[in-house]
């Protein structure tokens, strides 16, 4: 899709838990497929908080696996699989279902192990403002649709989320 760029003032400006798979209405091969990888880049220093963090995904001391906004810092990640990905262990492939949905016409599964929320900037840092761009990879050749000046809005995809 086209790059979007996203600002986050302050205290009551994060994003709550999401998945950036989309449905079956969404992911049609008109429009692409599914999206299948998801980069966020971090603009700027931003603050003393405003990680994205992962709900499902354990790191260190079995905390959930957060990333600090850095100027130039990447996250790549993987909101949807191919058909044929297993979890490698015969006992979790009979148990996938509650990691990876229904497959889509495109042979891309749902990860809901990527499941994520942007924590709101905080802090002196950069006046409590977080800026990333973001960009997602469809499975198939998607067409962008550009809208007019002022028309992408983050009130609007906080309602469709």
């Amino acid at each position: 899709e086209e790059v979007q760029l996203v600002r986050y003032e302050g205290e009551g400006q994060g994003f709550g838990w999401h998945k950036d798979d989309l449905d079956d209405k969404q992911a049609t091969p008109d429009a692409g497929g599914q999206r299948i990888a998801t980069l966020l880049v971090y603009l700027d220093e931003c603050c003393d908080n405003g990680r994205t963090v992962f709900r499902d995904l354990r790191g260190e001391n079995n905390q959930r696996l957060a990333v600090s906004p850095k100027k130039g810092r990447a996250l790549l990640f993987f909101p949807a699989v191919t058909g044929s990905t297993t979890l490698g262990d015969a006992a979790l492939v009979a148990d996938s279902r509650k990691t990876f949905g229904d497959a889509y016409f495109d042979d891309t599964r749902a990860d809901h192990r990527t499941t994520h929320a942007g924590e709101p900037p905080t802090g002196n840092g950069n006046r409590g403002q977080k800026n990333i761009a973001q960009l997602w990879i469809h499975s198939s050749k998607h067409t962008p649709v550009v809208f007019g000046r002022g028309l992408n809005r983050h009130a609007e995809a906080r309602r469709r989320v």
